[in-house]
């Protein structure tokens, strides 16, 4: 190549380079050079120093670039530097290449942005915002609001009985003093906080027992409104009067036979089946079972102590009511409908009792010697030795309690009044008090009182009083007459029962009151319950013509489990027998109606073979919470079994509940808020309170804010630029984060910028 061409081609590169390359994103030169010193792209000199460039190569500027940091090119093979940036800015940190910045990701907070109207509150960024002041009284958090104008000291906020979860019993406010007029009261025989929840009413019904669902359990079913029931009246076996306390249930697994022989069982040990829905009858005898299952062949079991009958109701349907007829809900008339409690009868000489049996409707057939396989098990004693004319003679009595075994087959005993005083046998005695020890029960009446007037501890002998030794005052032959007004004792439950289905059943001639023809008087007294119960008193004494206790005596109710009644009067005159068997109609007209005196009998013999409960029952208990464990130091507050407790007073400035918390001292006021609580760890912050605290310094290149996220340290990247992302082929590019990159040489006779744009390969000319 000669010389004079080259000059050409010089001239020629230089004139391609005069105003008319264009720079890649104005960060290169366009002539592949960045260093002027090495390699100016015609600009430069090999010494190093910057060349005079030519006139039609426009320089770029810092300013023209919108450049603020970092080196860039000046477009025609030089470099220029931007300068350096002001901590904590970072060039390219605000995200835009070579322009100072760091700080832009973080987003300062605003006074309402943060809900605040008082006190000096960090923004997030490392700077104070001031978000005013208070008039006084109020100070900035003193209302227990943090950066809110409000009065200090705040005071305490009196709690109500929903607030507690109360309804029952007397509370305290949480600021110490009493809610007044408490909340409220329980209905028996729930008592507050009975059921184990404080300062709520309970303990009258057992919990759920949480039994999964199977069986007919499946078949139960919501409704829109209301509920599946049956209802209906239990009824004695002759169908004619209702039966008080009876239960009433549906089945959810098979329903086991009673155990042979006396046994000492609670109710619901004699209970089998596991009832899904039960109720008990009141004292007209009816029932309704809600929540029943849905369907055919639904069974129900009807219960009273060991008097049971099941039954099938042909279809319950849903979400109604189905009424269950008479004929399905009496007790059972022998043992082919289902059970009746083995009874030993004793006859007496003036009243025959096993016909007021025959009377409630249980069948003839029923009605055996011992040796038979009737539930009525027949003894003589002083009253009919036959049951028919043509019949064998009934054993002497003596073959019942000659031994416990003979006693202990028997759920029941009945000894009629034996027309005379006859004292048993120390053994005797002991073998009967035995047999109602273990369960077993026992129906005296007039002349038995030889039974237990001095069996200790039933009695002590005719007149002695001896507590614990006896349930009453025995005093046996004190009086006697024909007719008299007794009066039902209805201080219990039990009582107001009895004296209302007296009145169903047409036996009352008066408010709680009844005929009694052929009284006597035996026992003046009974001890209060536990130890004995009186359902009938008469004449100006008040001595007693009914009675009951639970045995054995003066154990607890829970350990209870027979029973003993007695029963002084007659329910046939004296005299008026015509015959020595029992089922002469002139003595036994099992079809005629039950007079008044017989349904008073009938209801006892029902409640004797029932299960057994306390004529009183105990009261649910409560055990009252201590201040300790309602977590208060201070006021008053309730005990959760309806009483107030005083857990002290405050030392001042302490008040009680004064900072927001019931029955707690506090000092009143605002409480300052430290950083970790606002969740802060940077700048400074206001407390809540209308001060300032300081949450330290970050690292850099950290800075408050700096993330992104207000009060936390961190910083933004800032993302360097490739040759790719800058769209260059060649040369030195600045990144835009104060670093550079280089992109390479061109091929020959390509030359960097030399097609007229900056750093992409091209020809001069």
């Amino acid at each position: 190549m000669s010389k004079s061409w080259l000059a050409v081609l010089l001239v020629a590169g230089v004139a391609g380079c005069g105003g008319n390359i264009t720079p890649v994103n104005g960060w290169g030169d366009g002539g592949g050079n960045i260093d002027a010193a090495a390699d100016d792209g015609g600009g430069g000199n090999p010494d190093g120093t910057v060349a005079q460039h030519d006139a039609g190569c426009g320089l770029r500027t810092c300013e023209s670039a919108g450049a603020s940091c970092g080196p860039i090119g000046d477009g025609c093979g030089g470099t220029l530097e931007c300068g350096g940036c002001t901590p904590p800015a970072s060039c390219g940190g605000g995200g835009t290449p070579s322009v100072c910045g760091g700080t832009a990701g973080c987003v300062p907070k605003t006074c309402a942005g943060l809900g605040a109207n008082c006190g000096p509150l960090g923004d997030g960024c490392g700077s104070l915002l001031q978000c005013g002041d208070c008039t006084p009284p109020e100070t900035c958090g003193g209302g227990g609001t943090y950066f809110a104008c409000g009065q200090n000291p705040p005071g305490c906020q009196p709690k109500t009985c929903a607030d507690l979860g109360f309804n029952c019993g007397a509370a305290g406010d949480g600021c110490g003093n009493l809610i007044t007029g408490g909340c409220g009261t329980c209905t028996a025989p729930d008592i507050c906080g009975g059921g184990g929840v404080p300062g709520v009413c309970g303990g009258g019904t057992p919990p759920d027992g949480g039994v999964p669902c199977v069986n007919l359990c499946l078949q139960q079913v919501d409704c829109p409104t209301g509920t599946t029931s049956v209802s209906g009246t239990v009824y004695a076996p002759n169908g004619k009067e209702p039966l008080y306390g009876a239960l009433v249930y549906v089945p959810n697994a098979a329903v086991q036979p009673f155990t042979p022989g006396v046994s000492c069982l609670r109710c619901e040990d004699q209970v089998s089946g596991s009832p899904l829905v039960s109720t008990t009858t009141d004292y007209r005898g009816q029932f309704k079972l809600d929540d029943m299952p849905v369907g055919t062949n639904i069974p129900l079991v009807i219960q009273l102590g060991r008097w049971r009958r099941q039954i099938t109701i042909p279809s319950v349907s849903q979400c109604v009511d189905t009424a269950l007829a008479a004929t399905l809900t009496r007790l059972p008339r022998n043992k082919s409908e289902g059970d009746i409690p083995l009874t030993a009868m004793v006859t007496g000489n003036v009243d025959q009792l096993e016909c007021v049996l025959r009377k409630i409707g249980i069948d003839a057939a029923e009605f055996t010697l011992p040796s038979g396989n009737g539930r009525i098990r027949m003894y003589h004693e002083n009253g009919v030795s036959r049951m028919t004319s043509s019949g064998p003679n009934l054993p002497d009595a003596n073959t019942l309690w000659d031994t416990q075994a003979h006693l202990d087959q028997y759920d029941m005993v009945i000894f009629a009044c034996e027309g005379g005083h006859y004292d048993k046998g120390a053994g005797e005695k002991g073998r009967v008090r035995a047999y109602a020890d273990k369960g077993g029960r026992v129906f005296t009446t007039h002349y038995s009182y030889t039974w237990l007037y001095d069996n200790d501890p039933w009695g002590c002998g005719d007149g002695c009083t001896t507590v614990g030794h006896t349930v009453g005052a025995w005093n046996y032959g004190s009086g006697s007459g024909s007719s008299t007004t007794g009066t039902i004792d209805t201080s219990f439950p039990k009582g107001q029962a009895f004296s209302q289905w007296l009145g169903v059943v047409g036996a009352l001639v008066g408010p709680n009151q009844i005929t009694i023809n052929d009284w006597r008087h035996d026992l003046d007294s009974v001890y209060p319950a536990p130890t004995a119960q009186r359902w009938i008193y008469a004449g100006a004494t008040s001595f007693v013509e009914h009675a009951t206790f639970n045995t054995p005596v003066g154990t607890p109710a829970d350990q209870q489990c027979g029973r003993v009644l007695f029963s002084d009067f007659h329910v046939q005159n004296a005299g008026s027998l015509n015959g020595d068997y029992l089922f002469d109609p002139a003595n036994c007209n099992q079809t005629a109606d039950l007079t008044a005196q017989e349904k008073v009998l009938e209801f006892m013999l029902f409640d004797l073979a029932a299960c057994i409960t306390p004529d009183v029952p105990p009261p649910p208990t409560c055990t009252p919470k201590t201040c300790a464990q309602l977590g208060a130091n201070c006021g008053f507050i309730g005990d959760g079994c309806g009483n107030a407790i005083d857990c002290g007073p405050c030392v001042l400035p302490e008040t009680c509940g004064g900072c927001g918390v019931p029955n707690v001292c506090c000092v009143p006021g605002c409480l300052p808020r430290t950083c970790a609580q606002l969740g802060l760890q940077c700048g400074p912050a206001g407390d809540g309170c209308g001060n300032i605290i300081d949450c330290g310094p970050c690292v850099p290149p950290d800075t408050c804010g700096g993330g992104g996220v207000p009060g936390v340290c961190g910083h933004s990247s800032c993302i360097p630029l490739t040759c790719e992302t800058a769209g260059a082929e060649c040369g030195l590019i600045g990144d835009g984060c104060g670093g550079s990159v280089d992109c390479g040489p061109c091929i020959l006779p390509e030359t960097c910028g030399g097609g007229g744009v900056a750093n992409i390969c091209g020809i001069i000319g």
